[in-house]
């Protein structure tokens, strides 16, 4: 597409990096963005020892009210050591000889830190039972699974298999793109609701200049953004599990907004990102939109190709329950 037809959809606002998984992050001016996301956004994450897996913010709200933040400046050459501020202000360091001892004691059960690990070492990502329908219910607080369409199949085999994708300690994409508009939306809806960012875990975080409010990046998704240095591609909507409502370092637990995310938009908010092309990307750049020039066919078969998609994801999770469920 032409660049005179890029359309200006807003500025970055916030950027935001997660040094741990699970833990609040930190603000940054500039994000270093790689092709599997941006430079220092979750090079830890905690093991749960007690079951041997990875721990998720999903199956350990707690990890929710410790802090990290670096040491120093992350590297692409290493994971840079991190200090993290457990829920009653105290402070231990990655470096610590007993690391692994304040963060049980903190946390209630056995845990382990670990830096980013390759994705051969399978056996450190793997989980100790396959994640079926029940476990996906469970994780997203839902009576039915959601619709997970916005995911391939292969990659949400994977995740039935491991806790994060090989070789990164992310849920699902490497970013994770939210506008004030679509929770100023929210508040509109839900006048009582406690819609902060933080609660959304972005990496950006846009204001979209305007003042008539509406879910406005959900009709970015397979469109090119052009921010900084970077060209990313919007993946799909950001489906929701029931982190947002828990309690963090500096709110507290909030139902009403899980039911609005219920009521209003089907368990989603936000868009996940892929990266076409790295770069930096700084507060204030300016945030184009190259929309998608998908004929109104093609959008019509990627509808039937996304349902059938999601009626295979469905089966083959709720096949694993039957399989689990005879060992």
């Amino acid at each position: 597409m032409d660049e005179k037809k890029r359309l200006e959809v807003g500025k970055v606002s916030e950027l935001w990096r997660y040094p741990v998984k699970s833990m609040e992050g930190t603000r940054v001016e500039e994000g270093v963005i790689g092709k599997t996301g941006m430079l220092g956004d979750r090079n830890w994450a905690l093991r749960d020892e007690s079951i041997g897996e990875l721990s998720t913010v999903r199956k350990n709200p707690k990890l929710l009210k410790f802090k990290a933040i670096y040491d120093k400046e992350p590297s692409p050459e290493r994971v840079s050591p991190v200090t993290i501020e457990l829920p009653d202000g105290s402070l231990v360091k990655s470096a610590d000889d007993n690391i692994n001892e304040k963060l049980s004691a903190a946390i209630g059960k056995p845990v382990s830190l670990w830096p980013l690990q390759p994705k051969t070492n399978l056996q450190h990502y793997r989980l100790k039972v396959p994640a079926g329908a029940t476990a996906m219910k469970k994780q997203f607080a839902t009576k039915e699974m959601p619709d997970m369409s916005s995911v391939t199949w292969r990659l949400m085999m994977e995740l039935a298999i491991f806790a994060t994708p090989l070789g990164r300690y992310h849920d699902v994409y490497p970013l994770h793109l939210l506008t004030n508009s679509s929770l100023e939306k929210l508040k509109l809806l839900e006048p009582d609701g406690d819609f902060c960012v933080e609660r959304f875990r972005p990496n950006l975080f846009i204001d979209t200049g305007s003042d008539s409010f509406d879910f406005d990046e959900f009709q970015w998704v397979e469109g090119k953004l052009y921010i900084g240095e970077t060209v990313l591609k919007v993946v799909s909507r950001t489906v929701r599990c029931s982190m947002p409502a828990q309690p963090q370092v500096t709110m507290k637990k909030d139902a009403k907004v899980l039911r609005a995310l219920e009521a209003h938009t089907q368990r989603h908010l936000g868009v996940n990102l892929s990266v076409i092309k790295p770069g930096i990307i700084r507060v204030g750049d300016t945030v184009h939109l190259e929309p998608s020039n998908r004929s109104g066919l093609s959008r019509r078969v990627d509808a039937l190709s996304s349902k059938l998609r999601n009626g295979a994801i469905q089966s083959s999770f709720k096949l694993i329950d039957r399989l689990t469920k005879k060992r």
